[in-house]
């Protein structure tokens, strides 16, 4: 209600909503009642299989569980069964394998991705070809891929065969415990390196090519185009495959546990402990000892370890990862 100019008191009524808006209203509800119709069987499998779990897990970490009876509250207990004299040299060793293999991985995985990237382009007649070639391995089966290493990396296989010709005598690759973690890294190189290809090449495609064409007008060189402006302009690439590498490489597990197979059972972490990894420990914990509750103690801390290092990841990124917005 408003006083108009007479003095009087004047209702003022309220806009009526067109029916054009009302209609894009009933289509709004609309869509996002299919929306939620599409996704429920997503959410609720993540509910029960994914988010469940992971919240039961919790509580299990404090628990002495052995998938018979009821959990039985111990407190920290599991925690400090890490660091006592019967688990903790086990623990230890698959700390080392962890870090050795990963240490290893990361930066081959992302200094031949960036190298393949580099390559790929380049116009050149048939580079869609190659481009899927190199990226082949990745949407390749991970048991799939070590299956055919497996063969290549035998005793008499592929590579040893080519060894021959040389008059080298190849190694035992996967059976030998020193050498069967460098096998692993050769698996594990050429079947993850496409992934990061792609980001890479996806990143050199996007780049302006006003500067690059600037800094050749200026007389720069190749080398001194690619790191001078390429390779700062590829950094979110280069920060985006580092973080997806660190927590790929640490929670490492599909690789060893076929690899193990080749001289014990598969997942017993054979040769001599040196394909017993993180994850593949915490595996034997829980579904060869039924030790559920220590398992679960083991994996908490293993989550906390790989958001740690993602956190630092993400904090010194504000040093040398630079945006197209970035007024640094």
């Amino acid at each position: 209600m408003k006083i108009g100019e007479s003095g009087r008191l004047q209702v003022s009524r309220r806009p009526r909503s067109s029916p054009r808006r009302k209609r894009r209203g009933l289509q709004t509800r609309r869509e996002e009642r299919w929306f939620y119709f599409f996704i429920a069987p997503w959410l609720i499998g993540f509910i029960f299989f994914g988010l469940g779990p992971m919240l039961a897990s919790v509580g299990l970490a404090f628990t002495d569980y052995n998938l018979s009876g009821w959990p039985s509250f111990v407190g920290f207990d599991n925690f400090e069964r890490m660091v006592d004299p019967v688990q903790g040299p086990l623990l230890e060793k698959a700390i080392r394998n962890t870090l050795y293999i990963a240490l290893l991985v990361i930066p081959l995985q992302i200094l031949i991705g960036l190298g393949l990237a580099v390559l790929l382009s380049q116009q050149v007649r048939g580079m869609p070809l190659f481009r899927t070639a190199f990226y082949l391995p990745t949407v390749v089966s991970g048991v799939a891929t070590v299956v055919v290493w497996i063969w290549i990396l035998g005793s008499d296989g592929l590579l040893n065969q080519g060894l021959e010709l040389f008059g080298i005598d190849g190694p035992v690759w996967l059976r030998d415990p020193a050498t069967v973690k460098l096998g692993i890294v050769i698996i594990m190189v050429w079947g993850g390196t496409g992934g990061m290809m792609i980001i890479f090449l996806a990143g050199l495609q996007s780049m302006p090519r006003e500067l690059l064409e600037a800094a050749a007008v200026d007389g720069a060189s190749a080398v001194r185009r690619f790191w001078h402006v390429k390779l700062p302009l590829l950094t979110p690439q280069l920060f985006f495959n580092l973080v997806i590498g660190v927590a790929s490489g640490i929670g490492v597990f599909t690789e060893t546990y076929v690899v193990s197979s080749e001289t014990g059972p598969a997942g017993s972490g054979s040769p001599a402990n040196q394909t017993l990894t993180l994850v593949m420990y915490i595996y034997r914990q829980m579904l060869v000892n039924l030790q559920v509750g220590y398992a679960s103690a083991v994996a908490w801390v293993l989550t906390a370890a790989i958001a740690l290092l993602t956190a630092i990841q993400f904090w010194s990124s504000r040093r040398w990862v630079y945006y197209d917005n970035d007024n640094r």
